[in-house]
This record gives C-alpha cells, structure tokens and sequence, in this order.
C-alpha cells in the first residue's frame, strides 16, 4: 500500500494543471482573507475575522477541495487505470485507505504551506500568542472539513462512477451545507447539534478560547470513517468495464 500511496503522490504532484491550480489557490485565497479583513484597519484581529468568515462560509475550503478531489480519486477513475489497479491484484479496501491516506496527506501538506506562507506574509501585524493558537485550529478545523468534504464525495463516486455527481457533493459538502445548517440552527432546530458542519463551528469557538474539544476527534472520525466504510461495502462488490 505505501507503494500505491507514493504512486499517487509521484503522480499527483507531476501535474502541471495541479500545480498550477494550487498556486492560484494560495493566491486567490490569500487575497480573499487580506480584501476580507480591510473593513478598516488591516490588523491580526481583523485578518482572524475574514479568515473565520471564509472557513464558516466554505468558499475558499472549495478552491482547494475540488483540485484535491480531482487528483486523489477522480483521474484513476476517468481515465479508467483503476481497473488495471484491480486487475493487478490489488484488493479493493487498500485501495480505499490508500485514497484516503493520499488526501489526508496532500490536504495537510498543502493547508500547512499555505498557513505558513500566509503567516509571513502578514506577520507584521503583530499576532499575540493567542492569535497564533486561533490560527492554528483555523487550519485545523479547514482541513478536517476538507478531508470529510472528500469521503463523502469519494462515497458518491465511487457508487455511481460519476465525476460530475462527486464534484457537486464537495460543492455541497463545503459551501452549500454550511450555509444551510446554519440557517436551521438558528431556526432552533436541534438536530443540527450533531452535523458535521456545526461540530466543526463548535470546536472552532472552543479552540480560540482555548478549551480542549475532545469531540472534534471521535466526531472527526465517525464521519470520515463512516463515509470509508460505506463506500467499501457498495465499492467491493462493483464490477468494472474494461
């Protein structure tokens, strides 16, 4: 399995169209923060506001998610080398933990340079040592979301075979669901407690207060495993057309 998971990152990272798409990423989202926070005077604080804002509202979570889904689970299934993957012998559930491994790593390398590389970028403003906590579980909680973002949309292709359905559920997962179950909370309608989305804006309040949310880990992994196991039980019984 570590071979298959290096395959995939050696090929990954060989894109020029990803590599491309991630620099245009940091760029766009960057921006979107600095533009965010300049209500007034451009400071940590200010920056920390946008910065919530876009994670809350998942629009710059979706420039990265579709680029991230695409490359780990969507090109082997488009250009049909999945089925020479199975064919080779390879059983179907290392395939699935090493997809998952694959986007757990590349969403964390990415979020953490794209976190650094920001970092210096406005560390003039003067961030406290409890600013720098804040923006650390920022990160944290962006990429969780991302990764559950992933299975859940890795679960629907997987199923159908469908790259277009796959995309929409991560446009779904990161920017469309958010917006929703905020609405509904807000509306009093408790089941949304245990969304993933609402879990998620918890623990975020809880981390930039800085309380352990010991419920960010096993919530983290019924969803994201959950998704993994489903997809398996639909995913080992698939028949492929060569």
């Amino acid at each position: 399995m570590i071979r298959l998971i290096y395959a995939d990152l050696h090929r990954i990272f060989r894109k020029k169209s990803f590599v491309g798409i991630l620099i245009a990423f940091l760029i766009i989202s960057h921006l979107s923060c600095v533009f965010g926070s300049m209500t007034g005077e451009l400071t940590a604080a200010s920056f920390l506001d946008a910065l919530r804002k876009y994670t809350e509202r998942g629009f710059m979570l979706l420039l990265m998610a579709v680029p991230v889904f695409l490359a780990v689970y969507s090109d082997e299934v488009s250009s049909h080398s999945m089925q020479c993957i199975v064919g080779r012998g390879v059983s179907r559930s290392k395939i699935l933990w090493a997809k998952l491994i694959d986007c757990i790593l590349l969403t964390i390398f990415i979020f953490t340079a794209f976190m650094l590389l920001q970092y210096m970028m406005i560390g003039g403003f003067g961030f406290s040592q409890s600013q720098k906590k804040v923006y650390a579980a920022y990160g944290l909680i962006c990429v969780l979301k991302i990764i559950a973002a992933a299975s859940f949309s890795m679960m629907a292709l997987f199923i159908t075979n469908s790259t277009p359905l796959g995309v929409f559920c991560m446009i779904l997962f990161t920017t469309i669901s958010p917006n929703i179950f905020r609405i509904l909370y807000l509306q009093g309608i408790k089941a949304m407690n245990y969304s993933y989305d609402m879990i998620l804006l918890r623990s975020m309040d809880k981390l930039a207060a800085g309380v352990a949310t010991w419920e960010l880990i096993h919530w983290s992994v019924v969803y994201i495993f959950g998704a993994w196991l489903i997809t398996y039980l639909f995913f080992r019984r698939k028949e492929f057309e060569f």
